[in-house]
């Protein structure tokens, strides 16, 4: 949580942190300030003093942010970047400068989405300027453990979320029920046949009732294409009666901020004997593995827990084969907050020791793919741990695989 910067950057016995943002939305800069904040340094020692210098635009962003504050222009930040002839070296001299007001000396954690030969000479001019920094280089670093878990404002805004994205799949779901069939495919009253990309649409109109919005784009994929996880699918494609339609959506709050994730795999219409035989597959790994949630059992547990299902029931998997492109070949889930995937992870190397805890907000997401044989079957729901350690599902859309159409 973000009140566990401090107790972190004691622990792990840091100066303190920066966080810069260069003239776009940064996850780090909106976590540490609660703001939206898009061009900003953002000083923080590890005794709990901060500073944030902003743009002179966004001066009522900075006043919400909770500490001091002062804009670029106070600093005379033009006059740096002259003097040092590189926007990146006159950053770093601000950068420089400031921390050394915040009396900070030893290791900082630095954080930004800048590209790397700017991120790398603001660093070296900041570190060339002031000898009495170093860059921390600890691995996981403090904004991703403090991420991990989530406070009770962060848990609201997922909450949201996940309404609006459960909303969107029963519009989906009612839409589908509603088509009349033709042949092979499908038509909505009066109109030409409906494709994946009418689908990805209905979806998109949803989340903008909800205030959500998507930041990359949702999966609505079909048959062969449902048979890789992440192919987002193809607009133009029909469609069609018999076969797989993973819908994967996971929207967040429009502009920048909390996520929702949530899956399902739905079929028009008879599902064909070997799809139905996967779905069921997949979706006893995900009962068993919903199931057996428990705190303080190892995150990593769990993923071997639907190997093990899976390959009894003959389905090629990650631990039988690191190279395998059938079966089930991804990891069980994943941490969703600010991104869509953060920490922690329901699977990974022995390495991952990481445990389930309290305020965790976690997917549960087995899958069986076979591209070659047109298929491909995943179900997803995001799960709450709540500080009772007690499991709350966040996105309880139906599971039914088959959906009838009118006609």
């Amino acid at each position: 949580m973000r009140s566990d910067l401090d107790r972190l950057m004691q622990e792990r016995d840091l100066a303190g942190m920066v966080v810069f943002a260069h003239d776009r939305y940064s996850l780090a800069m909106h976590y540490v300030t609660g703001q939206k904040i898009h061009y900003g340094m953002y000083v923080r020692a590890a005794e709990g003093r901060a500073h944030l210098i902003h743009d002179p635009m966004e001066r009522d962003q900075a006043a919400l942010a909770g500490c001091e504050h002062s804009s670029f222009a106070q600093h005379g930040v033009n006059q740096l970047i002259e003097t040092e002839g590189h926007p990146a070296r006159g950053f770093g001299r601000l950068m420089a400068e400031t921390c050394a007001t915040l009396g900070m000396r030893g290791p900082v954690a630095f954080f930004g989405d800048l590209p790397a030969g700017f991120a790398h000479t603001m660093l070296n001019r900041a570190l060339a300027l002031n000898p009495d920094l170093k860059v921390d280089e600890g691995n996981p670093d403090i904004l991703t453990v403090a991420r991990t878990t989530k406070d009770e404002t962060e848990t609201a805004a997922i909450c949201r979320a996940a309404r609006g994205t459960v909303a969107a799949l029963a519009r989906l779901r009612a839409f589908l029920a509603g088509l009349r069939r033709d042949g092979e495919h499908f038509r909505a009253d009066g109109t030409a046949r409906v494709t994946l990309g009418d689908l990805r649409r209905l979806l998109q109109t949803e989340f903008l009732a909800h205030g959500l919005a998507e930041d990359g784009e949702s999966i609505v994929s079909q048959g062969r294409d449902a048979g890789v996880p992440h192919n987002r699918g193809n607009d133009a494609d029909p469609l069609t009666a018999g076969q797989p339609v993973i819908v994967d959506i996971f929207p967040g709050e429009a502009g920048g901020g909390y996520h929702s994730d949530v899956t399902r795999t739905y079929c028009m219409g008879r599902a064909p004997d070997p799809l139905r035989r996967l779905y069921d597959d997949t979706h006893d790994a995900f009962r068993g593995a919903l199931d057996t949630l428990a705190v303080g059992r190892p995150c990593r547990a769990y993923q071997e827990g639907v190997q093990d299902l899976f390959e009894k029931r003959g389905h090629a998997t990650l631990r039988t084969s690191e190279t395998t492109q059938e079966g089930y070949v991804h990891g069980l889930g994943h941490g969703v907050g600010l991104a869509v995937h953060e920490a922690p992870r329901l699977g990974g190397p022995p390495s991952n020791t990481q445990t389930l805890e309290p305020g965790m907000v976690i997917t549960v997401e087995p899958g069986l793919y076979y591209p070659a044989q047109g298929m491909g079957v995943r179900i997803e729901d995001l799960v709450l741990v709540r500080a009772d350690g007690t499991f709350e599902n966040l996105t309880p859309a139906p599971y039914e695989l088959v959906i009838e159409p009118r006609g």
